[in-house]
């Protein structure tokens, strides 16, 4: 065969491979991009399940000592927002003296630790709140309720 004919054949080789490869290739199709399947309400489902779970997972390891003055008690949820129950033993701290405390020094401090440990949750509309309980009254000393809103504005400012 003379170098034409080979050049010939192998270019048809080369085109038919080409058209046959064409033929299977599908195009890319992103989902998500287009509108997909996920709605805002499959969303949500997704996130109460994922509550839910944590929950669960998280509960059976309660109660949990965090420091010397403070322990983990409690996890629960109220749709789409973990609620942590923490107790303080404050010693002999007033409940008083305690919120005092923890409105000025301890809440700040706690709001950044949840927008760093629990940035995913909060990217997915998952909110946090951690209560902190006197455990010489059960009264309630501090709240600290953080949403992505929260942490967005401290990075904004």
């Amino acid at each position: 065969m003379n170098e034409k004919k080979k050049r010939l054949v192998l270019s048809g080789l080369l085109l038919l491979g080409t058209f046959a490869w064409s033929g299977e290739m599908k195009p890319f199709v992103p989902k998500f991009q287009l509108g997909g399947d996920l709605t805002v309400d499959k969303m949500r489902a997704q996130n109460l399940n994922v509550v839910k779970k944590a929950v669960e997972g998280i509960g059976k390891t309660l109660p949990q000592k965090v420091d010397g003055f403070t322990t983990l008690e409690r996890i629960e949820s109220n749709g789409t927002r973990l609620i942590y129950t923490f107790v303080v033993d404050g010693g002999p701290k007033s409940d008083r003296a305690l919120r005092e405390e923890g409105r000025k020094r301890m809440a700040p401090v706690v709001e950044a630790g949840i927008c760093q440990s629990a940035k995913r949750f909060l990217q997915s509309g998952i909110d946090i709140s951690y209560r902190y309980l006197s455990k010489a009254t059960g009264a309630k000393i501090l709240q600290v309720d953080v949403s992505e809103r929260n942490c967005t504005s401290k990075r904004n400012r």
